[in-house]
């Protein structure tokens, strides 16, 4: 039964090294190029410097333009009759509002002049090129092959695989 198996094994092995099969050849290179990636290197940095600010006095915000047109508009409320008596609160808030904002801009003559320290970051940015592959040509049998590898070959040969099996 062993002898049985065994010759069985071998016969299976034979037909199909026949009907499929590779082998090692030599193929000649016929030529290596490097090829190139560009990359972009960001650096960042700190760009400090001193600034001079004019600070006012002001709060700078609108609440009291704000509250001097209400007030105005109520004060002038109190003056005319009918359409009158509208365009009386409407002048009042008005009046009121511009007073108030007179007002902010006095303050606001009255500050001074401050220095601070301001610092921004900015990048310095480069490119570079770097070896990223090669790209190896070569000739078997009448046709002309490209692969790409990370190392260079060495020599005018390369060892290929060929496979060979039926259509």
């Amino acid at each position: 039964m062993k002898l049985n198996t065994l010759v069985l094994i071998s016969m299976l092995a034979t037909v199909q090294m026949s009907i499929a099969g590779s082998f090692t050849d030599t193929a000649t290179i016929t030529s290596v190029d490097k090829i190139y990636k560009t990359h972009t290197i960001r650096e960042p940095y700190q760009d400090c410097y001193i600034k001079e600010f004019y600070q006012g006095d002001g709060d700078g915000s609108a609440t009291n333009e704000i509250v001097g047109g209400l007030f105005g508009g109520l004060i002038g409320n109190q003056f005319g009759d009918g359409s009158g008596k509208d365009a009386m609160t409407v002048a009042g808030a008005l009046l009121g509002a511009s007073l108030a904002h007179d007002d902010e801009l006095k303050k606001s003559k009255t500050g001074r002049v401050v220095t601070k320290e301001v610092c921004e970051t900015k990048y310095r940015t480069e490119s570079v090129e770097r070896l990223s592959h090669y790209r190896v040509s070569y000739e078997y049998d009448g046709r002309n092959f490209t692969y790409t590898t990370r190392s260079k070959p060495f020599g005018n040969t390369l060892n290929i695989k060929v496979e060979v099996s039926p259509k």
